[in-house]
Formats: structure tokens, sequence, C-alpha cells
């Protein structure tokens, strides 16, 4: 009866509430929309981590994110893949991703923008150029360091839109698109020079791995074999393990098991479903299968992890 069931894991969209979900709401900042759930053309947020939550997620985001760290640390997740952005970082994000984000140094400061597809559409940026953005892809690498000349001249971008939404002109929304253009025609210019973007280039075995990670993000709800990701690849699953075993210490399997404990999770948190609707979900072939496996990787059960949480 439950594979019928239409509701998915909660969907974080672009809008006035979600404000709440990345703000404490506990003190005040005059920059962008820190201290407002206001959106420009209901489509574009502007911030400063002023205020920012200490941990976020996983949540499933339904819009797109650039983010410039300018001070400190702090570790984010996307999917199974962990990264530490540094001063000068960028940080992107686009529709569907699962995100986390935690462990903020006391200094951290960045700026970042939120903002919806239909917000941007009007430039035709994504659409028309988006293989020249391939940190906009499952495939890329969505953080990497800019010069701190190019960081620079990104902060100046981001201070302009900071003005615009502070003048609201007739045309603050054409200029907001420009900036952003300019944004990440300045990270595509750093992506192809970055030593660490490059890497996904060259044929070998960290290549591999990261190549499988990604791919794990993308297609864990419908493939979860270990010859499925070995067939995208072109080798074969003994091979694969092989690397995923020497890169990471744990084998293939493990890894896209430890993708679906984080959909569980962010199911548990931002949905209604209960526990054996879940499991369906996930296409687990009874609640007490789904119940073994949570268990077993989270330490503690379904009804636990959310009640935790509550």
């Amino acid at each position: 009866m439950y594979k019928s069931i239409p509701t998915d894991i909660k969907k974080y969209t672009l809008s006035p509430a979600l404000h709440k979900l990345h703000k404490k709401g506990l003190e005040k900042s005059d920059f962008g929309m820190d201290s407002s759930n206001e959106l420009i053309d209901g489509g574009f947020g502007l911030y400063s981590s002023a205020d920012l939550k200490s941990r976020l997620g996983p949540v499933k985001t339904e819009y797109y994110r650039i983010g410039l760290i300018r001070k400190g640390t702090i570790t984010f997740d996307i999917g199974l893949e962990t990264f530490h952005p540094v001063r000068n970082s960028v940080v992107f994000g686009f529709p569907g991703q699962v995100f986390s984000l935690y462990d903020k140094s006391d200094d951290f400061f960045c700026y970042y923008m939120l903002f919806k597809e239909e917000f941007i559409a009007p430039s035709l940026l994504l659409q028309s150029n988006r293989k020249k953005f391939p940190f906009l892809t499952y495939s890329g690498v969505p953080s990497f360091q800019l010069t701190e000349a190019d960081a620079g001249e990104a902060e100046k971008f981001i201070l302009k839109i900071n003005d615009e939404i502070k003048n609201r002109k007739n045309d603050t929304s054409d200029a907001i698109r420009l900036y952003i253009q300019l944004i990440l025609i300045f990270a595509s210019r750093n992506y192809t020079s970055n030593s660490s973007a490059q890497a996904e280039a060259s044929e070998n075995a960290q290549n591999i791995f990261t190549r499988f990670v990604k791919l794990v993000s993308e297609h864990f709800l419908k493939l979860h074999k270990v010859s499925d990701y070995a067939e995208l690849l072109h080798v074969s699953p003994d091979y694969l393990n092989r690397i995923i075993k020497a890169q990471s210490g744990k084998k293939a399997h493990e890894l896209i098991d430890e993708m679906i404990l984080i959909e569980a999770k962010a199911h548990l948190l931002h949905s209604q479903l209960s526990i054996a609707e879940i499991a369906y979900k996930l296409e687990f072939s009874d609640p007490s299968h789904f119940n073994k496996f949570f268990r077993k990787l989270a330490g503690c059960t379904p009804l636990k992890y959310r009640s935790k949480s509550e």
C-alpha cells in the first residue's frame, strides 16, 4: 500500500519561510536579507554568516547556492562528499542535492546567496552555458579556492548586489543577474586552473573513487548494486571494490548504504512519513528490514533517531 504514496522527503524551496532554516533569529545585521525573510522578485536572497546556525541539515534543497568564504573555516557535506573550505573558497550548490553544514569556527565569516532557477532564467545564463560551469553539476567539484585578487573582485560584486538591494531601483533584478554571471565567470576561470578540479580528468584510482561517490550521490535512490556503478564507470565490480577499499577503507556497498542512510535521516527529520512509509519509499522490502539497516548503521532505531531530534 505504501509504494503508491506520492509524498517525498521534504524539499526546501526558496521562500520567506526558509529564513528560519539557516538563521537563528538572535542577532541583527543590516547586510542583505540577514534580518529579513524578504526575497527579491520572490527568488533571490543575499546573506552573510551573521546569525548563521551552527549546524544545518541534512536537507534537500531546491535552489542554487553560491558562497564566498572570507575568514575562518567550516565543514559541509554534499551527498557522500565532505569539504572544508577556507579563505577565498567558493562553494556552489544546485537543486536536488542533500546538503549539511557544521563545525563552523568562531571566526568564520562568509557571504552567500540563494536563488531560484526562475530568477536566473531571464539571463539564459545556466541554460546556454551550463557546460562552462561544471561546479554546478554532479560530476564537478563544488568547492575550490579563488586567487586572492579574484576573491576580492567577487566580494566587490557581492557588495554591489548589496547596494542594489538597499537602493531598489527598477532594474535591480537585472543588475543582480549580471553580477551573478560575473561571479560565475571568475569562478570558472579559477576552476579550470585549480589542481583539485583538474584531478577529476585524470584516469587514476583517486579519480575513479571521486567519480563513484558523485554517481552514488546522484543515483542512489535507483541504483543499489555495486555492479550498477561499475558499469557506469566502465570497470569491473571487483576492480571498483578494490579501488574504493583502498581509497576509503570501506567497501563500495558500504558507501551506497551510507548515502541511503543520509536520505533516511533527512526523511525522519523533515517529513511526516511514518517509519513504514519511509522504508517503502527507500525501496526496502519491509519496515523490519529498514529498522535493522538503520540500527546497524546509525546505532539506534529510526523511531529513536526521530524522537531525539524533536
